[in-house]
């Protein structure tokens, strides 16, 4: 007989899904939703029924391992965990001897979600410091943005979706990236609301879109600031909840008198008679949800661009009410607290802007930087200019990585831990899709060698005779001490049972009409935006980076757009080795743009720039507009010979040191036959 455990999904993900695990003899047979959870009823995504079969897979890594052959070239040995340990510890102890703590880089990011991750820290910080990331890969642009201008980053109950009359889909493909909000889109569309996407391509999301509009990559700014001159310019606004609720109307109007309709058109793209579409819907229907995606803030103007969709259903009053609200991510939810940090060192320095890891890591002096730590991240595949980035991480003296297969980091890896799984260890869960905070469970136990970070931790510090109690083991007692520091008003046998809710959670978001900014208003003028990042205080519109007008030199050589988005069966890089979602990796090119070059479909293609070249199958639509190329990344460079971060740049938000992963230029050509029998050539074998 099997029983069933209540669990959860802490993968990087606006789900968070409570799950039912079904185990027999030491085994999961078996994954699915939690159709008592108030999270998402019973329903999961393809990858989490999956998870069994990542859990046994034949490729999962077991037991620790050494590099034999050329760094980036996959060649190990198996070695047991006490020649693991002497190892790191002889050259950990020895690199910081002799150049000092901060010659160790220590990189994380998300893999999985969870408070446990700190336990890091009672090693590191123990170790006298390290040199570390500052921004992001994800939303850090977004983030500040709404911050800076709402004071929180939080929405209404996604189930409130039910009540809107219009939703905009602003860059944003829930159909793939937010299973659960989507359910309620459907059903809003089916009681009569009306739907309308926003995006540079036709999304999986907006089959029942009554309006689309595609505008020019990176012009998402310039659109909204001309739908809010329109808006202003017709009165489609509220001006008592402008009025009372907000500050810098008046600098902000004089802003976008500079985006009228024909202009806006001619940067965006866009006819006209569509964005007058939109105002028409907007006047019908000015109470409205705004649902903003990810990706438009993935360019070098990306925190103004969400400044300046955030602030539109602001013009209308659309916040703090039922059925309206601007939608990013809601992290009404309070961050656990770890209470077993050690004191905090001297010695860490944040030196390397997370987008410039490939450039920076080689350029860190007094001391350099040695070696690298890398754990619930997979560099090599998720960041940009991966070319560049082997090199650099080739002239390290060592490299240790914590993962559960052997990923595009992991072989370049001189030792590989072998990881627990989300199943393996307890922790607690704080999601950004909705403010429950969840208990995950230990169900099994690890297999074969594979140990959890923070046992690793642990047995290594041992060997440099560090306190333990910085490092508690990962149990039970460990959760409810963090259950208990944080002030929350549960306990682990509670959350075995169900999700916890924040005793102050809104479910309608700012239906109080408080906002956490120094004028306690929604911002259109932001001084802060000047003070802390040197940017102006309205949300302004430059072109970015790298694309026909900025750079005219690169689009002469490089005249398409490759934009990236996420995929259906992968989780960024994770889930992508599986068997069961293999697949040939591709683009999708306008058929305008794959006649020029002689393309047909399903022609393998060469996409390329200055920084690397690739080999695709070319998937001919015209869901992309012409100049654009479209794929979804998350593809291993081991598994699949694609590595689609070969291609971008190394470029920064304007706020929150984003990453600006959409700011790149390709071309493509068919692919000519001596091309087919081996992959880009990389130095360092990656």
């Amino acid at each position: 007989m099997f029983k069933t455990i209540n669990s959860v999904c802490p993968k990087d993900c606006f789900g968070s899904c409570s799950l039912e695990v079904d185990v027999e003899k030491g085994k999961i047979i078996k994954v699915r939703g939690n159709r008592n959870s108030p999270v998402n009823q019973g329903r999961i995504c393809t990858k989490g029924m999956h998870y069994p079969n990542m859990l046994y897979s034949p490729e999962r890594l077991l037991y620790p391992l050494q590099r034999i052959g050329k760094r980036g070239k996959g060649e190990f040995k198996r070695i047991s965990w006490e020649q693991t340990l002497d190892s790191i510890y002889e050259k950990l102890k020895n690199l910081k001897e002799q150049y000092g703590p901060e010659s160790v880089l220590y990189y994380n990011r998300f893999a999985n979600l969870g408070v446990v991750k700190n336990c890091a820290y009672g090693f590191w910080y123990q170790f006298g410091g390290f040199t570390s990331t500052y921004g992001g890969l994800c939303d850090s642009a977004a983030q500040e943005a709404i911050t800076l201008t709402y004071g929180e980053v939080k929405h209404n109950e996604i189930s409130d979706l039910e009540n809107s009359k219009l939703i905009i889909l602003w860059g944003s493909n829930p159909a793939y990236t937010n299973i659960h909000l989507m359910q309620h889109v459907n059903k809003a569309v089916d009681k009569g609301a009306k739907l309308i996407t926003i995006d540079i391509r036709e999304n999986e999301s907006g089959a029942k879109s009554h309006l689309y509009l595609n505008p020019r990559p990176g012009t998402d700014g310039c659109l909204a600031l001309g739908i809010a001159s329109q808006l202003i310019k017709n009165n489609i606004i509220d001006g008592n909840f402008i009025d009372q609720h907000t500050f810098g109307f008046a600098e902000f109007k004089e802003l976008v008198k500079n985006f009228p309709l024909e202009k806006v058109s001619a940067i965006t793209e866009i006819p006209t008679a569509k964005i007058k579409s939109l105002i028409n819907y907007l006047r019908e229907n000015p109470r409205y949800a705004l649902i903003c995606g990810m990706g438009v803030q993935r360019y070098t103007n990306g925190g103004q661009t969400i400044r300046a969709i955030s602030l539109l259903p602001a013009l209308t009053g659309s916040i703090g009410k039922k059925g309206c609200g601007f939608y990013f991510s809601d992290r009404q939810a309070p961050e656990p607290n770890w209470p077993f940090f050690p004191p905090k060192p001297k010695r860490i320095r944040h030196s390397i802007a997370v987008a410039k890891l490939a450039s920076e890591l080689d350029k860190q002096a007094d001391p350099p930087v040695k070696a690298v730590w890398i754990e619930q991240a997979n560099p090599m595949t998720s960041n940009p200019n991966t070319n560049l980035l082997a090199r650099s991480m080739n002239q390290l003296d060592f490299i240790v990585v914590a993962d559960l297969f052997l990923t595009d980091t992991s072989r370049m890896a001189d030792i590989i831990l072998p990881a627990a799984s989300i199943f393996e260890y307890y922790d607690l869960i704080t999601g950004y899709g909705h403010s429950y905070i969840q208990l995950q469970q230990k169900i099994i136990e690890p297999p074969g060698e594979c140990k959890h970070e923070s046992e690793i931790y642990r047995l290594l510090a041992k060997k440099f005779n560090f306190s333990l109690d910085y490092l508690p083991e990962n149990n039970l007692s460990t959760i409810e001490k963090i259950i208990n520091s944080s002030n929350l008003n549960t306990d682990v046998d509670e959350l075995k049972g169900k999700p916890y809710l924040y005793p102050s959670y809104q479910g309608i978001s700012f239906g109080d009409l408080k906002f956490n900014t120094p004028t306690q208003k929604v911002e259109f003028f932001s001084q802060r935006m000047r003070d802390r990042w040197g940017e102006d205080p309205l949300p302004a519109y430059n072109e970015p980076v790298e694309n026909r007008y900025s750079s005219p030199n690169i689009y002469n050589k490089y005249p398409l757009s490759l934009i990236t988005s996420h995929a259906h069966n992968k989780m960024n890089s994770q889930f992508s080795s599986l068997s069961i979602f293999k697949e040939e990796p591709f683009v999708w090119i306008n058929p305008d743009d794959a006649a020029k070059r002689g393309i047909n479909g399903n022609d393998r293609v060469k996409v390329y720039n200055e920084r690397g070249s690739l080999i695709l199958k070319a998937i001919l639509t015209k869901k992309v507009p012409p100049g654009i190329v479209h794929t979804y990344f998350g593809w291993w460079d081991g598994a699949h010979h694609t590595s689609l971060n070969k291609l971008t740049g190394e470029y920064v938000s304007d706020i929150g040191y984003g990453t600006a992963f959409h700011n790149c230029l390709v071309e493509v050509q068919k692919e000519k036959k001596e091309q087919r029998t081996s992959p880009v050539p990389v130095e360092g074998g990656i």
